[in-house]
Formats: structure tokens, C-alpha cells, sequence
């Protein structure tokens, strides 16, 4: 049974959620330290907010019901991607929040697909790294800004 120290962390985290959006909608200024490089909520703010909604989900409510490999590889790689940082098959199952087995059938379902790639370094082919396809990222952007309209009350594209 969740305790009352849980239910205020999420009531906590969803009262900054709702500042973020409303500081979207241009109706309060933007606190510190909580919006994006350039000082307000971008696609990147918001795919670390999915992610960490995600775990917070997975974690506190049931993990068995709420996990989603695909979206959690592919989210985890767009971070990355705007971060200029590499991701590993093994970083990739890790944050898929399933175990290693069908975190890989995912990324193999994935990269099948064309979603993703799959590279490995020339002088040691131990280690895989993956990555967004241009298409999936373009894609997991027009998801976002359909996201970010929203949250600012205009109509999507």
C-alpha cells in the first residue's frame, strides 16, 4: 500500500508539472533551474519529463502493467541524441525497465523496423551502440510539439 510520504512526492511532482505548463501558456514566469537551455519547456525538458514520469509509474504503481520497452529505448535515445551522447545496447536495456532478454527482442524489433541503428566501434565490435534513425527522431518530434501545442491551447498541425 502506497504511503502518505508517496502521495505527496507525486502531488509535489504534478504541482510542477502544472507550473510547467502553465508557464508555457505565458502565464507565470519560468523558475529556475526548471526550463530549458533557452528558458522555456522544449521537446528535450519534455521527453526527460516522460521518462521520469515513466520510472515514477512503473515504480510506484505496478511494473508489471505500465512497462513499455519500445517507448522507454526509444525516448532514452532521443535524450542522448540532444545530449550528443552515446548509447550502448547495455544503457539501452537497462532503461527499457524490462528484463536484458526482452529488451533485446525490443531493440531487435526496433532496429528490424528501421527505427533505430545499430553501430559498433571499428577497433572493438564488443560493444553495440544504438541510435535514433533520422525518420524516428523527426517523428518523436512532431510527437512532442503535438504535445507542447496542446499545452499551449494551439490547435495541431
Amino acid at each position: 500500500m502506497p504511503s502518505a510520504e508517496l502521495f505527496q512526492e507525486v502531488d509535489a511532482r504534478l504541482s510542477e508539472i502544472k507550473q510547467l505548463f502553465t508557464q508555457l501558456a505565458g502565464e507565470s514566469p519560468a523558475p529556475a533551474g526548471r526550463a530549458g537551455r533557452a528558458g522555456r519547456f522544449d521537446r528535450l525538458e519534455l521527453a526527460r519529463l516522460m521518462l521520469w514520469t515513466r520510472t515514477l509509474l512503473e515504480r510506484e504503481v505496478a511494473t508489471d502493467l505500465f512497462a513499455d520497452p519500445a517507448f522507454n529505448i526509444l525516448l532514452t535515445l532521443y535524450v542522448s541524441r540532444c545530449e550528443g551522447q552515446d548509447v550502448s545496447t547495455s544503457t539501452a536495456c537497462t532503461a527499457a525497465g524490462v528484463p536484458t532478454t526482452t529488451a533485446l527482442r525490443w531493440i531487435n524489433a526496433l532496429a528490424k523496423r528501421g527505427m533505430i541503428h545499430k553501430r559498433s566501434l571499428p577497433n572493438d565490435r564488443r560493444f553495440t551502440y544504438l541510435e535514433l534513425s533520422d525518420d524516428t527522431g523527426a517523428a518523436l518530434e512532431r510527437f512532442f510539439d503535438l504535445i507542447l501545442d496542446r499545452a499551449l491551447n494551439r490547435p495541431a498541425a
